[in-house]
């Protein structure tokens, strides 16, 4: 149990470093909202700034609280097994809609970054918490196009069903991984909803932790 995200970034932090990871890493990539405030801590002590990795789930078209998938920044898609009662008019409808809206908030959060400096670095990934692990994953594939020589999660709680997608295709950091997960909040004490504009103050400050 963690007291809120930025104790969680800061028993994050201590095992990278006991990892032997600090000195090698080139960036400190976090999804928002809540994996900007996890990363906080972790960009501090490594002195680097966050950079926002936005992806965002795909509504449904009918229950927009319900996912049919994820989409990322670069248009890269994945859909789950609900994405099946999907027309491809609507697939293509969203994901020009979602690309849109996405573009807008990584300039509000000022997260312009040239992704091709990622090539042939060690990179970071942060995150609040896993649950099915669709949205990390995709965000972490989506930083594995431009190359980097390795690519290191670091989330405080995973379910054990992604946890077990994610060490597929990355280094993994997680000191709590349950079979019996039910949600991210109920491994903290204090689970409050992050807003973009926090988001942004955290990503601003951080600009002082860089070399």
């Amino acid at each position: 149990m963690y007291r809120n995200r930025v104790e969680a970034g800061k028993v994050l932090l201590k095992e990278i470093e006991k990892g032997g990871l600090k000195v090698g890493l080139s960036f400190v990539f976090a999804v928002p909202r809540g994996g900007v405030e996890v990363a906080y801590p972790i960009a501090q002590g490594i002195g680097k700034r966050i950079i926002p990795l936005v992806v965002h789930k795909i509504p449904s078209s009918i229950n927009e609280e319900f996912a049919i998938g994820a989409i990322s920044v670069f248009g890269d898609i994945t859909l789950n097994e609900y994405a099946r009662n999907e027309s491809e008019d609507y697939i293509l409808k969203v994901k020009e809609e979602m690309l849109e809206k996405l573009a807008e908030r990584v300039k509000f959060l000022g997260g312009e970054f040239d992704f091709m400096l990622v090539k042939g670095k060690n990179v970071l990934v942060v995150d609040d918490g896993v649950a099915t692990g669709e949205t990390l994953v995709l965000a972490v594939e989506s930083v594995k196009k431009f190359e980097p020589s390795n690519v290191v999660v670091a989330v405080p709680v995973s379910s054990y069903e992604a946890y077990e997608k994610l060490v597929k295709i990355s280094e993994v950091i997680c000191p709590i991984v349950d079979r019996y997960f039910y949600a991210v909040s109920e491994y903290y004490e204090e689970f409050s909803q992050l807003s973009d504009e926090e988001s942004k103050k955290y990503i601003e400050e951080s600009f002082k932790f860089s070399e």
